[in-house]
């Protein structure tokens, strides 16, 4: 009677397909071949002339690793389709079956998303275990499904696990978990109670719960919500293996919350003593390298770097401070020990897992070229410009200038100049100036060194320089006049901090640029410098005046002054109290940059500061010219 009992669902679950699907033998066994035949009428595929089959295997949970979908080409016979396959020796409990047409895969019969099944039975004609619940391990332990964009319908799985549990209690182990999932996905009514009841049962049935499963229940309550429950499954686990993950992943939180620096350190050592191979210690080693580093604790961070095994070691992290230490001089020897240290690591890394393989040879390519650059600044920064020459060859491609930076390009010349290269940096030096990828110190250089050359002067590298960026110059041009306005400037009149009076109808027939700002505005301050170097450029041009009005302070005058004599800049500060010329001005945030034109017109408003002087200088300078140009 139980055989009997378990083939009247069995059969329940096949006869409605029957009329589109029939095999032979009708108990097939391991090993043997199935001959099939497909009947297409009234299915999604009636009007198809080219269908073919695809199938994988089922069985228990553990070997669902092992069903990689297969197709097979069918043969026409009038209105039917037939075709056969081979069912393996091992670990399978069955075949599972969809059609479609090959050249539109979408289009597709997945019987109603039940999929057509073929069981695979013993020698008395029985199905074997797994032969419903692995039909369920089809819809959740495959992508089977999801190669024709479909999903699988829950209460058939739901009910497949029922079904199989009933027949083969004692394959609860395997079934248990993922029934529960099952449950919580489908959310039908008072799912909660029953999870938690199967949940609560199955632990108690086991006379010591394994890691494995104590994980599992916990993930399940978290699928829930219930994350009360989970929480004391977890703390279950601890107690089962107070070494294990979760024990570990405590200390490490632990470890990284700590706020006192030297309580700090010593948590991390007693960690990386106890848990040498925990997956946890890479990342607290990445955080201790930049705790020790942001410390101030060099020597420290050195010792931590060079007891770490090359898969604890962040390469680019170092190169980030390594570089920042070149760049600022500070204890240069050791940036270049710490950098050399990045190179040999990046050498013997396994690739990352968040990196695809087909990606990784371009990245670590590209990460090889980011640590030389900081090994060359290293080594340049001690004055060894002839070492220094050979790494930034391994830095510089010519196919990446218009991705290159600036400084980068500024130093590679300088290193030429030192080594007798700059020649052979000519090239890519002026290809960088007419892409605007060039600082001013960089232009200065190659012009200086331009002007030496055979046959030229200071005046004609000028004008070779002045070439370079004609383009460029152009494109600015051409930018600005999209963004420039035309609005009447409202008169103004205001006293500066020597109490002389300042008033835009003494500046009428000038080019007038307003530059508002307060001492408390972290942004004005920062843009000083770019706009010092943007008033000495017309320093000597009496059709050019800067007035840098003060507005919004909002406190007493003696602040200004104290901030002007701190600093010493040459600039011109007319004191807006009432911010009557800031509003008349359309003044919303500060700083703002006016500039007016000979004829009273304000002609470009441009709020805050973007960080990068040379921009600001080239941008504000430009305007003042295309507005000279029409006095």
């Amino acid at each position: 009677m139980k055989t009997l009992a378990f083939l009247f669902p069995l059969v329940w679950a096949t006869g409605l397909t029957q009329a589109q699907f029939r095999y032979a033998p009708v108990a097939p066994q391991v090993g043997q071949v199935v001959s099939f035949t497909y009947t297409p009428q009234g299915t999604p595929l009636a009007t198809d002339s080219l269908i073919e089959a695809r199938f994988v295997r089922y069985g228990a949970p553990a070997v669902m690793s092992l069903s990689q979908p297969a197709g097979i080409k069918l043969v026409r016979q009038g209105a039917d389709y037939v075709g056969q396959l081979t069912l393996p020796r091992t670990n399978v409990s069955g075949m599972m079956l969809l059609f479609r047409n090959p050249q539109q895969p979408r289009r597709v019969d997945l019987n109603r998303g039940l999929l057509y099944a073929i069981p695979v039975c013993d020698d008395k004609g029985c199905p074997l275990p797994h032969a419903l619940g692995g039909q369920a391990s089809v819809f959740t332990r495959s992508h089977f499904l999801y190669e024709s964009d479909a999903r699988s319908d829950l209460n058939r799985v739901v009910q497949l696990y029922e079904l199989e549990l009933a027949e083969h209690p004692d394959l609860r182990p395997l079934y248990w978990s993922d029934y529960l999932a099952a449950l919580v996905k489908q959310r039908k009514p008072g799912f909660g109670p029953k999870v938690d009841a199967g949940i609560r049962s199955y632990l108690a049935s086991r006379p010591k719960p394994t890691l494995a499963e104590l994980t599992t229940a916990a993930q399940l309550y978290e699928s829930m919500g219930d994350f009360t429950k989970a929480n004391a499954v977890r703390e279950q686990q601890k107690t089962a293996d107070p070494a294990g993950s979760l024990a570990q992943k405590d200390r490490a939180m632990a470890v990284r919350n700590q706020a006192d620096w030297t309580k700090k350190k010593a948590m991390y050592q007693a960690f990386a003593k106890e848990f040498p191979t925990s997956s946890y210690l890479p990342a607290l080693s990445v955080m201790m390298t930049d705790g020790y580093y942001k410390n101030n604790d060099i020597r420290g961070m050195l010792a931590l770097v060079n007891t770490l095994p090359p898969t604890q070691t962040d390469v680019l992290m170092l190169n980030t401070i390594a570089f920042q230490m070149a760049d600022e001089k500070r204890d240069v020897p050791t940036a270049e020990l710490l950098i050399e240290r990045a190179l040999a690591d990046l050498d013997v890394q396994p690739r990352p897992t968040n990196i695809p393989a087909s990606q990784w040879t371009r990245e670590k390519a590209n990460r090889h070229r980011q640590l030389q650059n900081t090994y060359a600044r290293t080594l340049e920064q001690q004055g060894r410009h002839a070492d220094a020459w050979p790494a930034y060859q391994t830095v510089i491609s010519p196919d990446d200038i218009e991705s290159s930076d600036a400084r980068l390009n500024e130093r590679y010349f300088l290193c030429a100049l030192q080594t007798n290269h700059a020649t052979q940096a000519q090239a890519r030096t002026e290809e960088a100036i007419q892409l605007g990828l060039a600082t001013n110190r960089l232009k200065a250089a190659y012009r200086d060194w331009y002007a030496k050359q055979p046959g030229q002067t200071l005046a004609s590298a000028d004008t070779h320089v002045h070439e370079l960026e004609s383009d460029l110059r152009e494109d600015l041009r051409d930018e600005l006049r999209s963004v420039m306005i035309n609005e009447p400037a409202p008169a103004f009149s205001m006293t500066d901090l020597q109490g002389r009076t300042i008033s835009s109808a003494a500046c009428r027939g000038k080019v007038v640029v307003l530059d508002f700002w307060a001492t408390w505005c972290g942004p004005c301050i920062a843009s000083f410098p770019a706009m010092q170097q943007a008033q000495a450029r017309f320093q000597s041009d009496p059709n050019v005046r800067f007035l840098f009005v003060n507005t919004r302070e909002g406190g007493p005058l003696q602040r200004v002054h104290s901030f002007m004599e701190r600093n010493t800049y040459p600039f011109v500060v007319p004191i807006d109290a009432q911010q009557r010329v800031a509003n008349a001005y359309k003044v919303q945030g500060i700083p703002t940059k006016v500039v007016i034109d000979g004829k009273g017109r304000v002609r470009y408003r441009a709020i805050g500061y973007n960080g990068d002087p040379e921009a600001t200088v080239k941008e504000l300078a430009m305007v003042v010219e295309m507005l000279k140009e029409e006095l």
